[in-house]
């Protein structure tokens, strides 16, 4: 499979984390507790050094973290490689890291930011891998 290149503009976000494995962490659980589903993007980072998992959402134009009791981050711009799955939820989650796998065996990652996921809809996600200039 072949992943189209794109170029992301950078996001700011406000977030939920926790440390381990993330197919065990309940961060979007307590973002979802705080933010409504309705009207929002959510996202969600992994650093696989640190095992830092971030279940975030993007904030609009006058919001702040603050205003949800979160922290603040940014998700980075830049080029990045895209790919989408579509499917039950379930199905899609099991695809996520050999997807990201896979999209790192055919491009070179740009260790200095994180691949991103993109919740677009319950049977949507949108894998976007940061990759070299």
């Amino acid at each position: 499979m072949t992943y189209r290149i794109i170029e992301r503009e950078a996001i700011c976000v406000a977030y939920t984390n926790s440390i381990g494995d993330p197919s065990a962490s309940d961060a979007f659980q307590r973002l979802e507790q705080v933010v409504p589903l309705k009207g929002n993007r959510f996202y969600a980072t992994f650093d696989s050094h640190t095992r830092e998992y971030r279940a975030c959402v993007a904030l609009k134009a006058g919001q702040s973290g603050a205003g949800y009791g979160l922290p603040e981050g940014v998700l980075a711009g830049g080029k990045y490689a895209e790919a989408k799955l579509i499917g039950p939820f379930a199905d899609i989650v099991a695809r996520i890291a050999p997807t990201f796998a896979n999209m790192r065996q055919q491009h070179g990652r740009d260790q200095s930011r994180l691949p991103i996921e993109y919740y677009k809809r319950s049977s949507e996600i949108v894998l976007y891998l940061p990759v070299l200039p």
